[in-house]
């Protein structure tokens, strides 16, 4: 019964995560709502939904259809194989982005299309892949 319970609770918390990527606020509190999770687990995923409730108005509607596109779209880029050597895991930030989106959002959005394209025109060059975009 217990691995049962632990197997239901990772599938919410898996199921929760990838609804809160996307900012799929709604799905995210139904699951959150209906699932026996840890108390302290629980409660950990409930403020990140509230934060990201309450940040939600900071952002242009145009960023919320690119996040829901993005689940559906196809990258060129695909996983390597088994891999040995040296790997490098790159994050990037634009910094300013969300006063820039509030200001200008179509030279944010052009901005941005020009980063992802420079971004994934190196990891090519380097054989590397793209993982997420948010």
């Amino acid at each position: 019964l217990e691995a049962k319970k632990m197997q239901a609770a990772i599938a919410a918390t898996e199921h929760i995560a990838s609804s809160l990527s996307r900012f799929d606020l709604a799905s995210a509190e139904a699951v959150l709502s209906d699932a026996a999770l840890p108390s302290p687990l629980h409660d950990a995923l409930k403020r990140i939904l509230t934060n990201l409730e309450m940040y939600r108005p900071y952002l242009p509607d145009a960023l919320f259809a690119d996040l829901h596109s993005a689940t559906t779209e196809t990258r060129e880029f695909a996983a390597p194989g088994t891999t040995t050597g040296v790997a490098a895991l790159v994050f990037t930030d634009i910094q300013g982005s969300t006063a820039t989106w509030e200001a200008c959002p179509e030279g944010m959005r052009e901005a941005l299309g020009v980063h992802n394209a420079v971004m994934r025109e190196c990891l090519a060059e380097h054989g590397g892949y793209e993982v997420k975009t948010i």
